[in-house]
């Protein structure tokens, strides 16, 4: 029922007008919305990480009195003594700390990779904390792994936490939880746009725009309180001679080859590394305890052992190592981290892999050097070799081409980066090498973005707490939630639960036009501005109806309601589903990503 138009409007009705005309002529709808949430995220992510850092660096101080963010420095300050007992203590601690985790919370500290691509999302806090927590000790106390992979889930924990205080629906709740991922990854790497890559290429599985837009907006806002909080230096820039000689880059496509094959092993090396020495969950003390030994030993003589590898990269780079002592301190690096990494310490194994690689591109350069080739181009192999090495270990072309260039900051060496990418990643196909994060991305019951298309229904992606209104409501009511939901719709609920309809924000704003003019009568509560013969969907249509009711009509979103009750579910999203239905189908056609 119209009620005689007011003869004036209370002063938060006008700016509720005016914020809400604000809103609709700059478009700001759901996907604005998830961008805005993708800065905050990449920002709070982004110091997430750093304080991981400075935890480290805090526990590093704790164990050795000497605080430096450089563990193979710190190690080579140390008395040889201490470079056995450091490791062992810090392998201890950290031990006990996953053995609670998994007494006390099993099965509860999902990995982010886990999280977005097999699960809804849901990352628990506490469990999740601790497991960081043990890596930071793992990590300060010289373990031979990289410390990516804990600064990325504390990133994403937080991700994963903002989106469940959100109530957001489940895709978005991932890609928020990539956006965390993003960021961090450009926080330990200095690299924002191959965080992005990272993200959607390796964990995701697609590269689409959808996608790549707020990944892209988390890792750059990331990568600016980089610069207001950290060094954004590149890791390994060095001013090093490219490829003068086409001959040389072509030389290129036998490094690929021959990266595949390394790549290849070294992930067969893993994998056989964490099959025999991850035994007895109650023995895990004691087996980091005992990794952590080996490093000791290892480290009274090559303190350089210690830590991810990124020194020995730097080295590399700078051109510090003899070819006698790269190959020694090859040898001993990777038996630390085939140790470290089977004995089940937390952290990532990128930084080792990266390493691994650039040695093979040394070797390499090593051979042709032997066989005549003349020039400097030791530096520029090394490049070729962590490109070509990470493309197969990693099963991301895309990733570790963008990647190393914008380590090197060296745009001249993009030609013979993708000839030896491209020749390693097809290298790859042909002796079927399988990705390193295989295990993470298979490694728990599948969640329903994972299932079948045709077991997948609206309820399972809808968003189920949404801005709802009584039918009696006042239009300030509604005002006032489609402020703080930017272009969501506002449905209407009786005190029974029982839908009864829902209010577009143009329909909203068209009324407020109206009041503004004082033409006519105007609506008088929210049930009079539900949109009469609205679409919806039942809970229960399989994915494929609801892209067909969408591809039908320009609407955003479709309220969800059990049609046998008549009872909101909540909202389903276009830009949700599409996302979703994109992924489904590149995994169900068993297709590839990138090149």
């Amino acid at each position: 029922m119209n009620s005689p138009l007011p003869q004036s409007q209370p002063p938060d009705s006008v700016w509720y007008g005016w914020i809400l005309k604000l809103f609709h002529h700059w478009k700001v709808g759901e996907r604005q919305v998830t961008y805005v949430w993708a800065v905050l995220v990449g920002m709070v992510g982004s110091c997430m990480s750093l304080f991981f850092e400075w935890m480290v660096e805090v526990i590093q101080w704790m164990l050795t009195g000497i605080w430096s963010d450089s563990r193979v420095g710190t190690f080579s300050l140390v008395e040889p003594e201490w470079r056995m007992f450091i490791p062992v203590a810090g392998g201890l601690v950290a031990g006990c700390i996953l053995l609670f985790l998994k007494k006390r919370m099993p099965g509860q500290a999902m990995e982010y990779m886990e999280a977005m691509s097999i699960g809804n999302g849901l990352i628990k806090f506490r469990a999740s904390a601790l497991k960081v927590f043990s890596a930071a000790w793992s990590i300060a106390s010289g373990a031979a792994i990289g410390k990516e992979g804990p600064i990325i889930q504390s990133s994403a924990l937080i991700a994963s936490t903002v989106g469940q205080r959100l109530h957001v629906s489940i895709p978005r709740l991932r890609l928020l939880v990539g956006c965390g991922a993003a960021a961090g990854f450009t926080t330990a790497f200095h690299a924002p746009f191959s965080g992005c890559l990272f993200v959607s290429e390796i964990i995701i599985g697609t590269v689409s725009m959808d996608i790549l837009a707020p990944l892209l907006i988390a890792s750059c806002t990331g990568f600016v309180m980089l610069h207001l909080l950290g060094d954004p230096s590149p890791l390994y820039s060095s001013p090093f001679e490219s490829f003068t000689v086409f001959s040389q880059s072509l030389w290129c496509i036998a490094l690929g080859a021959a990266a595949a094959v390394a790549a290849r092993g070294w992930v067969s090396l893993l994998d056989a590394a964490a099959r025999y020495l991850n035994g007895r969950q109650s023995l895990l003390p004691l087996r980091l305890a005992a990794a952590g030994l080996v490093v000791g030993i290892l480290a009274v003589f090559y303190p350089e052992v210690v830590g991810n590898g990124q020194a020995l990269i730097t080295g590399l780079v700078h051109e510090d190592y003899g070819t006698r002592e790269a190959l020694v301190l090859l040898l001993v690096k990777v038996s630390a981290v085939a140790v470290v990494f089977g004995c089940g310490t937390v952290g990532g194994a990128m930084t080792p892999t990266l390493y691994v690689g650039s040695m093979v591109g040394f070797i390499f350069s090593t051979v042709l050097t032997s066989l005549g080739m003349e020039g400097n181009h030791t530096v520029a192999y090394a490049m070729v070799g962590m490109a070509s090495f990470f493309a197969v270990a990693a099963q991301a072309p895309l990733t570790a081409l963008v990647m190393v260039v914008e380590f090197s900051m060296s745009g001249q060496m993009i030609y013979p980066l993708l000839i030896g990418v491209v020749s390693a990643y097809g290298t790859g196909k042909l002796i079927r090498a399988r990705s390193m994060y295989a295990a993470s991305l298979a490694g728990s019951p599948a969640s329903v973005v994972n299932l079948p298309m045709a077991q997948v229904h609206v309820h399972d992606l809808a968003r189920h707490v949404v801005p709802q209104v009584a039918p009696d409501a006042s239009l300030d009511d509604v005002s006032s939630l489609m402020l703080r939901n930017p272009g969501d719709l506002v449905f209407v609920v009786n005190k029974d639960g029982i839908y009864e309809g829902a209010i577009y924000p143009e329909d909203f704003l068209a009324v407020r036009r109206q009041m503004e003019e004082r033409k006519g009568a105007v609506p008088a509560d929210a049930g009079s501005l539900v949109r009469t013969g609205a679409p919806v969907l039942d809970a229960g249509t399989h994915l494929t109806d609801a892209l067909k009711l969408f591809e039908q009509t320009h609407l955003p979103a479709f309220p969800v309601v059990w049609k046998n009750t008549g009872r909101l579910d909540g909202v389903l999203y276009r830009n949700a589903l599409f996302q979703v239905i994109t992924e489904m189908m590149k995994r169900e056609s068993g297709g590839d990503v990138g090149m």
